[in-house]
């Protein structure tokens, strides 16, 4: 092929395919930060329910008193609690335990947030609907609870944590962001669900 037969890309085009690519990166990048915020918030919701798990699971093994504490939106820690029934109910925290079991900290600090629970009006029924979930907790954190050795939280409906409640820290993200919940029953079961949803319709609406 001669030279005069080659035909390459000219300025005005070259221009033209670089600002229709902008334009594109520009629509996208919403979208990207809202699926990243999402599974930032979904990533601490599941590790709160993991550490959760794991102090139920562990008061019933050992037959001892352990607490999980939230200490910040994005760190936990899970600590057995000293053997004396009257010294374990009388801890409010993790400094008197005589054993750290686990710890957690997420890299999405400052980027979610947590809010907490300890009133049994604010942990929605079987029977109730999802708008008993419609406001954010904003309750003080560090908070915890105490499961004994049935794996039972103790103090249910006073001093222990019912219902944590994760979204995004910044107040402009969160209308767009999704609002996780994790609520604890009686018996200690772990749950968790979406307010954006209802459970007639998704698995992981709110009752």
């Amino acid at each position: 092929m001669t030279a005069a037969g080659q035909r390459g890309v000219s300025l005005i085009e070259m221009m033209v395919a670089v600002t229709i690519l902008a334009i594109l990166v520009l629509l996208g990048i919403p979208s990207y930060q809202q699926w990243t915020m999402n599974t930032r918030i979904r990533t601490v919701t599941e590790s709160i329910q993991n550490g959760l798990r794991l102090a139920r699971n562990e008061a019933s093994q050992q037959g001892r008193y352990v607490r999980f504490q939230l200490n910040s939106a994005t760190s936990w820690q899970v600590c057995q609690l000293p053997a004396s029934t009257v010294s374990a109910l009388a801890a409010t925290d993790c400094s008197t335990a005589t054993n750290t079991i686990q710890s957690w900290n997420s890299p999405s600090a400052n980027t979610v947030q947590v809010g907490t629970t300890t009133a049994t009006s604010k942990v929605a029924a079987s029977t109730s609907t999802s708008s008993a979930y419609s406001s954010i907790v904003s309750g003080g954190v560090p908070a915890g609870v105490t499961f004994d050795a049935l794996g039972r939280p103790t103090a249910y409906g006073s001093t222990s944590v019912l219902r944590i409640d994760a979204t995004a820290a910044a107040t402009s993200l969160q209308s767009s962001s999704r609002r996780l919940v994790t609520t604890i029953s009686p018996g200690g079961m772990v749950n968790m669900c979406d307010p954006a949803f209802t459970l007639s319709k998704n698995v992981m609406g709110c009752p």
